[in-house]
């Protein structure tokens, strides 16, 4: 009976195998948490797996980040009925704390998770994400994840399995989730082979004084996704606290119990460690798709190849063009971008003709970025376009530099614009407390709702709800074919830079803007050529509308206006300015802080070893040793917001940056006698570069690194931390510009050590 439900376990595991998925259409109702999932380093990372990676992270002694994001998930669902079709992954853990739940793991986790939370990617949702990210950032495999998951709101009932539960009890638990015995024992073995048990939370199983730090390892290998949990039991030398030790005196030896529940059939066949991860794999995969009946998942999120991104088209002044700016995201994964000379974008007109000219726009290269197994190129654009002919999609064309082409459409879609409602950047802002936004409807419309997403706290529970509010706009003049209507809406604090929206007119909709990305002066509306009001009461005046450009700084003197406040000041560093930033799309994403004292000094002691730090919004510091985004030099004014550690210091404001840079050098590739330097390169955590040894080091220079490599022909500094020893390249890689490998070394801050996923490479001279 048991190697039938272990061959039934496999069998489950190799029909996801087999189900690939298409390549899929934009827009996606995925489309937010893809960009969450991939983007984890570079330009425009989301930073959802900053605080997993590296996999022995954690919020204190003794605790994994990655080992607590599993368990977080595994207890959400602990409690589902697959008969009733209750529970399950639904985020009512929220609710839950406590109790069952004991142990801050579960707060941290959820704090750390809601910030991604948004009408179009629910806690529950991003829970499960949470699964894919602790996995595979310590080198487990990649747990395929759908989306479409719904939030609870009130707690669901008790039920989460506990240690001192019989195997009769267990099983019924599990039973009533869709696992039987053998599933059981697999998903159990899967996710203690990251973590322990601390003594806080259960002195029964882990006496306090009796283990450094009062934590005890499930296996040897805590923080690395590995068989060792089932090899170590079979072998006789487990020291997981939940087979041995005084667990098994106080009647809490629950792995025990469970591995033995088949006569150790399943948790044998786990010890080789590719059945460990395929298995894994799946069971994880079942454990996250425990939904409420009624709830449709989609299919597994797949990378996009082609992708655009913060696509906005604006109305100009005079009406006769609209701008049309955004980027367009290449995955580079097989198909370095070294290998694409140019990427054009060729558009039809709004009635879907050619009555736009050449009908093509050409987008540069604008920034790089790497999820755990993709890489990405961003190419960016901004043109005019005729305002009366417009856009209706546009295809993608990418010319190789062997002089092949390769021609996107989108699945034979052609990638949609619409231009019957626009929401005008430049000309809306967030002032204060209040949100102004102007819009352009196309005639003969004349009208048009704002549609915000708010996040509002909710009593005794760490997570905000959403609630959705709907502020009419209204006419206030006619510019060419297109009809202005503005409206305003009061925020909390809280809201100013958390808030999403959307604009619709009719079947239309301009969707998921950020109030972070306004700025805090709304720009008027030129009104050169034909234009006619149509209100008297418009209060907006005539000025040429400009094209904001992203910059860096460029010379420690910088600053962005005259002020008469006192420039703001830090030993050991110049004031740069003040700089835009935004939510989705943070500017220094080396690590971050926020704290209820945050002055600048506790901002660059937080950041020792950065080129860059930045204040925002009175309590939150950024470190990074590059800009990951665009931004742009804001009015001194805009960086009002005090600091909440000290009320003569200002700290940015909502999406404003405070930015200093270091007077130290930065970081740079180091000599080393016998090595040359040889560049930065891509790296994955499921297809290493360099295999030939890993040296993990605390206290990484280069010169440490070449000696631990010695009788190598390559080694690799990647994280800032870590050393990669080869005698070739294992798996492709891609070289990348220098500014990717910002990190500094742990041992020497004026050494580059790589990045996430990049490797600072040297080779043997001669």
């Amino acid at each position: 009976m048991a190697i039938t439900r272990l061959v039934a376990v496999l069998a489950y595991a190799l029909s996801l195998c087999l189900n690939a998925e298409a390549a899929p259409t934009w827009p996606s109702s995925v489309d937010e948490l893809e960009d969450i999932m991939m983007l984890n380093t570079g330009y425009r990372a989301r930073g959802f797996a900053t605080k997993v990676t590296p996999c022995s992270q954690g919020a204190g002694p003794g605790r994994i980040a990655a080992a607590e994001w599993i368990r977080t998930a595994f207890h959400d669902m602990a409690t589902g009925n697959v008969y009733q079709g209750t529970g399950g992954l639904d985020a009512s853990l929220v609710f839950e704390l406590g109790g069952d739940n004991i142990g801050p793991a579960f707060e941290t986790s959820l704090t750390t998770f809601a910030p991604f939370l948004t009408s179009r990617s629910s806690m529950a949702d991003i829970i499960a994400m949470g699964i894919y990210t602790s996995v595979r950032s310590c080198g487990g495999p990649a747990v395929p994840i759908k989306t479409g998951r719904v939030d609870a709101a009130e707690a669901g009932p008790p039920g989460v399995p506990l240690p001192q539960n019989s195997l009769f009890t267990f099983q019924n638990q599990f039973l009533r989730t869709g696992f039987d015995t053998s599933q059981m024992i697999a998903v159990t073995a899967c996710g203690h082979t990251l973590g322990g048990v601390h003594a806080a939370n259960f002195p029964q199983i882990v006496p306090p004084g009796s283990a450094p730090d009062d934590f005890k390892a499930f296996e040897a290998t805590t923080a690395k996704f590995d068989e060792k949990i089932a090899s170590e039991y079979v072998s006789g030398n487990s020291t997981d606290p939940l087979t041995v030790g005084p667990s098994q005196a106080a009647g809490r030896a629950s792995d025990l119990r469970v591995f033995n529940a088949d006569g150790n059939a399943t948790i044998t066949s786990l010890a080789d460690p590719a059945t460990f991860a395929s298995t894994c794999q799946a069971m994880l995969q079942k454990m996250i798709e425990v939904v409420p009946s009624g709830v449709t998942l989609t299919d597994p999120i797949v990378p996009y190849d082609i992708k655009p991104v913060a696509l906005q088209l604006t109305l100009q002044g005079g009406g006769t063009e609209i701008q049309f700016a955004g980027e367009i995201r290449v995955r580079t994964t097989s198909r370095p971008a070294s290998q694409i000379s140019s990427l054009q974008l060729v558009y039809k007109d709004r009635t879907g003709g050619s009555d736009c000219g050449s009908c093509k726009i050409t987008a540069t290269s604008k920034g790089t970025a790497a999820g755990f197994d993709d890489s990405f190129t961003f190419y960016a654009f901004s043109t005019k376009i005729p305002s009366q002919s417009s856009i209706s999609s546009f295809n993608v064309l990418i010319t190789l530099a062997s002089g092949a082409t390769e021609t996107y459409d989108n699945n034979n879609n052609g990638y949609a614009i619409q231009d019957n409602v626009m929401l005008q950047a430049p000309q809306s802002c967030v002032t204060g407390s209040t949100l102004s936004v102007t819009a352009a409807v196309r005639s003969p419309a004349t009208t048009a709702n704002l549609v915000l997403s708010l996040k509002v706290p909710r009593s005794g529970i760490i997570t905000p709800a959403l609630q959705s509010q709907t502020v009419s706009l209204t006419q206030q003049s006619t510019v060419g074919p297109y009809n202005i209507v503005t409206g305003t809406y009061t925020l909390d604090a809280a809201q100013v830079q958390t808030t999403k929206f959307d604009i619709t007119s009719g079947q239309a909709s301009d969707s998921f803007k950020s109030s972070s990305d306004l700025g805090t002066t709304c720009l008027p509306l030129a009104s050169t050529g034909s234009s006619s009001s149509t209100s008297s009461s418009s209060t907006r005046t005539s000025s040429p509308t400009t094209l904001q450009t992203s910059t860096k700084p460029t010379t420690s003197t910088t600053t962005s206006s005259t002020s008469s406040a006192a420039t703001p000041s830090l030993a050991g560093y110049a004031y740069q300015g003040c700089y835009t930033d935004s939510t989705s799309a943070r500017v220094l994403t080396g690590k971050s802080t926020s704290s209820s004292t945050m002055t600048y000094k506790s901002c660059s002691a937080y950041c020792t070893g950065y080129t860059y730090l930045a204040l925002e919004f009175g309590s939150q510091c950024y470190c990074g040793n590059a800009f990951s985004a665009p931004s742009s030099p804001a009015p001194a004014s805009d960086c009002s917001t005090k600091c909440s550690g000290d009320a003569t210091q200002l700290c940015g404001a909502g999406n404003r940056m405070t930015l200093f840079k270091s007077n130290g050098q930065s970081p740079t590739n180091a000599t080393v006698a016998g090595w040359t330097y040889d560049g930065c390169y891509t790296d994955s955590t499921s297809a290493r570069v360099l295999t030939g040894k890993y040296i993990p080091d605390n206290a990484l220079t280069v010169e440490r690194c070449a000696v631990g490599c010695k009788g190598y022909a390559i080694f690799g500094a990647e994280y800032g931390s870590q050393c990669f020893c080869a005698n070739a390249f294992a798996n492709p890689t891609t070289k990348v510009p220098e500014g990717d490998c910002g990190y500094t070394c742990a041992g020497n801050s004026l050494q580059a050590c790589g990045a996430g996923n990049r490797l600072s490479v040297y080779r043997v001279s001669g």
